[in-house]
């Protein structure tokens, strides 16, 4: 996703990064870091978007509730992404 030797022009999908604060397998300051840095070369033509989630653990949500909105989350992005410049009528 990132080249290093020559990030002047960098290229990737859309993208949607979740975590969960409470986290005790991987940090949330990667998944944090790594926003940033794509934020950082992609402008605003690349939309990357960052969620995280202050419950839950490595699985990202605490219970059932916080399960189905991570869920939801990942599909109404996955449909927005996917859908973008196609009108309905």
């Amino acid at each position: 996703l990132i080249d290093n030797n020559n990030n002047n022009n960098p290229s990737y999908p859309p993208m949607l990064v979740t975590t969960s604060t409470r986290d005790d397998r991987v940090h949330p300051g990667h998944a944090r870091k790594m926003v940033k840095k794509l934020w950082d070369l992609g402008g605003n033509n690349r939309p990357v978007y960052y969620y995280e989630n202050i419950e839950g653990g490595h699985g990202g949500a605490a219970d059932a509730k916080q399960s189905a909105f991570m869920t939801a989350l990942a599909y109404d992005f996955m449909w927005d992404t996917l859908c973008r410049g196609i009108k309905s009528e």
